[in-house]
């Protein structure tokens, strides 16, 4: 009997389920071409049979920028209603003020002069963002030098998220515990899986009694529960989707 099997149980008879998901290294294994990963095959199938159901909403939750969600996440017939948020919570938002687009331009100009190829300086609509993934491949070190001085930066206290091989500069103070915390007012139990330092605000918005928070990987996390892998995740997903179609038709 595995430690998810009564939270799963308890999940799938929930009034109304909010199912939300990290995309990197939840949903997908990480490569150092970000464009080049995909979701798992038996998520997807887990996500399209939770979409299925009344009362309950799939969203994936990612720190992406919807632009390139889209890029690994096509919209198709099967995820039709699946919710997509990006940039840790941020898209779709507000317009940026002038000074926000300031902070912007001038925070990437100065991550452009640290960057030393293959890393990279990737622009999203309310952020900037160093990778570091393709140098930490062959130059860990350097890359590692690279993040220290990109976090050394003068932000003016706004917004600095560590991540997996990345450092990211906000416009805007969003999480993904801000976004969730709001949208999971409507439903009876949450259910949220995440991989990163960036998926910790959002567990810590889980309520104890009814929601489950489940960590991917080794990381420290406040999370009550753990798998070992993507796969795993999908697996998780899997059997969360038929109990819940199970109780569904059970009760209906």
């Amino acid at each position: 009997m595995s430690p998810l099997d009564d939270p799963i149980a308890h999940l799938a008879r929930a009034e109304s389920l909010l199912v939300c998901l990290d995309f990197d290294g939840t949903l997908a294994e990480f490569n150092t071409d970000p464009y080049a990963v995909r979701a798992h095959p038996e998520a997807l199938n887990a996500i399209a049979c939770l979409l299925t159901l009344p009362n309950t909403e799939v969203a994936v939750l990612t720190g992406r920028h919807l632009e390139g969600l889209a890029e690994v996440l096509p919209e198709t017939p099967s995820l039709q209603g699946l919710v997509r948020v990006g940039s840790h919570g941020a898209e779709p938002g507000p317009t940026l003020e002038p000074e926000d687009a300031a902070y912007l331009e001038r925070i990437g100009s100065e991550l452009e002069r640290i960057a030393t190829p293959p890393a990279y300086v990737e622009e999203k609509p309310y952020q900037r963002v160093l990778h570091v993934a393709p140098l930490a491949a062959c130059d860990p070190e350097r890359a590692r030098e690279l993040l220290r001085a990109a976090r050394a930066l003068d932000t003016g206290s706004r917004p600095v998220t560590p991540g997996h091989n990345v450092v990211e500069f906000s416009a805007v103070d969003v999480t993904k515990g801000s976004w969730l915390a709001q949208r999971k007012r409507d439903f009876a139990a949450t259910f949220f899986a995440g991989d990163d330092t960036t998926d910790e605000t959002a567990m810590a918005v889980l309520n104890q009694g009814p929601d489950v928070g489940v960590k991917v990987g080794a990381q420290d996390s406040a999370a009550r529960y753990r798998v070992a892998s993507v796969s795993e995740m999908a697996q998780l997903l899997t059997q969360l989707a038929h109990a819940r179609r199970s109780y569904l038709a059970e009760t209906s």
